[in-house]
């Protein structure tokens, strides 16, 4: 990569930025009641704001999905092709049921997730020694999935420490681990320059993944093995499913038999290449097309994602 390119793309990461700060200022104004809904109780249908509504695609507007999101959701702007992203990969989760999701794709920043987790109805249980906390009504499934899978002669455990609950600290810690990595690896390999790698390092986390999602266009991928995308490999800060509590990554989770248990209790794999997570919906796999989620299957797995073909 030559030193030419920088201009155009940092014009661009800063447009992003912007954007970026203006949704975390209307997310603040608007507070945690964007969800209007009660703590436990189901969304309310209605989903995005009729303004935003008129600047997206009729096709889009119309589908299953986008009239299975919660009242109030922040849909990304138009323009706004970072959250665009994000929603694509990680949004199954926003039409879960009997729980409450995120108000938009992305957290600004930690107070913004204590701010919120705080308001959510939550439990805890000690699983193989480890503490795990979750949404209510996502608990009680996964506890009653782990009594299914004893009775199976299985487990059903935490792969480690920080299996459920995050922090947006802790997203973007595994953020870094692959962004520093991987741009040590470019300037390695002669595809991008010191002073290249060391401006993006400094960069504000949206900023930053802007700059890393417009290099994956060009092949210069951060994965841990370079091999694929990063959004396939880690969340982006402040977007990660974890931040809801409503998802667990799971120790056993190369056993079939633990997979279809924890799809009869609502759990069910949402995230493409990310093995060991599951993401609670509260639903029954026979209801995910009504909720606007298509299947997708990779080897021997099953993963639901948002419906979005008309994009």
């Amino acid at each position: 990569m030559s030193r030419s390119h920088t201009p155009k793309r940092y014009i661009k990461a800063r447009a992003a930025g912007n954007a970026a700060c203006l949704g975390a200022l209307i997310w603040c104004l608007c507070g945690i009641g964007l969800t209007s809904r009660g703590r436990d109780g189901p969304p309310r249908l209605g989903g995005v704001p009729a303004l935003l509504r008129s600047n997206l695609p009729a096709c889009l507007t119309k589908s299953t999905f986008f009239m299975s999101l919660p009242k109030g959701f922040k849909w990304p702007d138009p323009d706004d092709a970072l959250g665009q992203r994000v929603l694509e990969e990680y949004g199954a989760m926003f039409v879960a049921r009997g729980v409450v999701p995120p108000p938009a794709v992305i957290f600004p920043d930690q107070a913004a997730v204590e701010r919120w987790q705080s308001s959510l109805s939550t439990e805890q249980a000690v699983l193989a020694g480890i503490p795990v906390r979750l949404q209510s009504a996502a608990l009680r499934a996964l506890m009653k999935a782990r009594e299914q899978a004893v009775q199976a002669h299985t487990s059903i455990d935490p792969r480690g420490t920080d299996a459920a609950q995050r922090s947006y600290d802790e997203t973007l810690e595994l953020w870094r681990s692959r962004v520093n990595p991987g741009l040590q690896h470019w300037v390695d390999k002669g595809l991008m320059n010191t002073a290249e790698a060391d401006l993006i390092r400094k960069l504000p986390a949206l900023r930053q993944a802007s700059e890393i999602l417009e290099l994956e266009q060009r092949g210069l991928y951060f994965s841990k093995d370079f091999s694929k995308p990063i959004l396939l490999s880690v969340a982006l800060p402040g977007a990660s499913q974890h931040l809801a509590l409503l998802a667990f990554d799971v120790k056993e989770h190369a056993n079939p038999l633990v997979r279809r248990i924890l799809e009869d209790h609502g759990w069910f794999q949402t995230v493409r290449s990310d093995l060991p997570h599951f993401t609670y919906l509260g639903v029954d796999r026979r209801q995910l097309p009504s909720l606007g989620l298509k299947m997708v299957r990779s080897g021997e797995r099953v993963f639901w994602i948002p419906d979005l073909a008309c994009l």
